[in-house]
């Protein structure tokens, strides 16, 4: 196989991504409000009631109480759909604070981490205390 050809298929593919990017943008997806998100949830989960949530500034994640057995959630766009994960002492391998950056660690090779930056240090740390549990 020769290098050149290689080389302009390579480049090819690259232009057009690129112009498919020029014209159509990247999809950005969000989560919606507080309570967008628990009626997806209710949706997905028999028995689902909101409690406390946090979504993140960026609109992309968000953690949200089962007010039913106070289990956590956690949801993620990625892509064009949404990732959803109950943690669990055995999924949340680590829970790191950073002024209003809350980083999460999950023992998930397809969802390895996850950040959501709060509105506030003291919700991030209220929540970073929620998580390590």
């Amino acid at each position: 196989m020769s290098w050149v050809y290689l080389a302009r298929s390579l480049g090819g593919i690259a232009l057009l991504v690129g112009f498919n990017l020029l014209l159509f943008g990247r999809v950005r997806p969000h989560l919606g409000t507080t309570q967008e998100i628990a009626a997806r949830l209710t949706a997905e989960i028999p028995g689902f009631r909101m409690g406390r949530a946090i979504i993140g500034a960026d609109g992309r994640s968000a953690v949200i109480e089962n007010a039913t057995n106070r289990s956590l959630y956690l949801i993620e766009a990625m892509g064009e759909d949404v990732v959803t994960r109950q943690l669990s002492k055995r999924l949340l391998a680590n829970v790191g604070r950073l002024g209003e950056k809350l980083s999460l660690e999950l023992r998930d090779f397809t969802f390895p981490r996850a950040t959501l930056v709060a509105a506030s240090e003291s919700i991030a740390r209220e929540w970073e205390a929620r998580l390590k549990y």
